[in-house]
């Protein structure tokens, strides 16, 4: 069920607001959230009282009208996709040729989308789950929060570093399962949604493996003696790109501290900096990674990437890919 969590707290909300703030983060899922359960205000309004014992601790007494219940859903059901278009509306601004309320209205969309992509998700996985196991196959989750342009080059770094490896990676096309909850909302959520998506998925295969890219992370299936050898490839490539692998804002901002290290010393240190001078920039990350308060999984993330980074600006190479450690390769 990881990947029903990064589609609410992950992959969804990144693609709706972008990188968020702390406090814009602890917002934004209920929204989401919101308008993945709004199919069950619409059952409310057909059946307001059995929906109420459905989730609800204690029953309703006999004497409240159903009639007054289903005001009540039908209310919910309005609210939810008007909270959704003002809340997009306040983060992405004002868009030429469209007023203020045609951009909240944009929120009934948007809601439909999330819902319909979250119902096919929810379904699908299992699914998949149970065709991994009667084929007695591994998979592996990789978050990396992207936006567009990061997209595609991880993309191809991914491809690049696999073959480097000898994965015979080639572009497939993934099934409807995967593509449908993508064009859902991107065709819903309109220009304030599709700029954050890709124009298409990346998927790739190899003879044992599947690997597809989402907006939020890269999701591997296959046979386990060959996925962890390529998930850890990925992991140590993707630190070469501009997809943020913590989710945490406070891990986010420390993780974006190391983004510019990075892509220096692979640009070849050209502006005369040398790696000395990098490898003193990494101390002060390391300090305030000492007082980080974040989940486990967002401090191992960072605390791998300070070595990585240590590693390789002592001119050693990436330890699983020899081909990614110094400049130019």
């Amino acid at each position: 069920m990881r990947i029903l969590r990064r589609f609410w707290r992950g992959w969804a909300v990144a693609a709706l607001f972008g990188r968020t703030t702390g406090r814009e983060r602890a917002l934004f899922p209920v929204i989401t959230g919101a308008a993945i359960a709004w199919p069950l205000l619409l059952i409310g309004i057909l059946a307001p009282k059995q929906v109420v014992q459905m989730i609800a601790l204690f029953p309703l007494p006999d004497w409240i009208p159903s009639m007054d219940v289903r005001f009540v859903w039908m209310g919910l059901a309005l609210l939810i996709p008007l909270a959704v278009g003002v809340t997009v509306t306040a983060i992405v601004g004002p868009q030429p040729g469209r007023s203020f309320v045609a951009r909240v209205l944009r929120g009934f969309p948007l809601t439909i989308g999330l819902a319909a992509a979250f119902a096919i998700i929810f379904l699908s996985v299992p699914v998949m789950r149970i065709v991994s196991l009667l084929r007695r196959e591994g998979s592996a989750d990789i978050p990396l929060i992207m936006n567009a342009p990061a997209y595609a080059d991880v993309a191809t770094k991914v491809a690049r570093v696999l073959r480097r490896h000898g994965f015979r990676v080639r572009e497939t096309r993934p099934g409807w399962w995967v593509t449908i909850p993508i064009r859902l909302l991107g065709r819903m959520g309109g220009q304030a949604l599709g700029s954050h998506l890709p124009g298409r998925l990346e998927h790739f295969a190899t003879g044992d493996l599947t690997i597809t890219l989402y907006p939020s992370g890269v999701v591997l299936r296959g046979k386990p003696d060959r996925l962890s050898w390529a998930h850890g490839l990925i992991a140590e490539a993707v630190v070469y790109t501009d997809g943020l692998q913590t989710s945490d804002a406070r891990a986010q901002a420390l993780e974006e501290r190391l983004r510019p290290l990075w892509k220096l010393h692979h640009d070849g240190l050209s502006d005369g900096t040398s790696s000395a001078e990098l490898s003193s920039e990494i101390e002060p990350i390391a300090d305030e990674l000492r007082n980080l308060q974040v989940d486990w999984d967002d401090w191992q993330i960072l605390y791998r990437q300070i070595l990585q980074l240590d590693r390789v600006l002592q001119g050693r190479r990436q330890l699983l890919d020899a081909g990614m450690g110094l400049p130019g390769q």
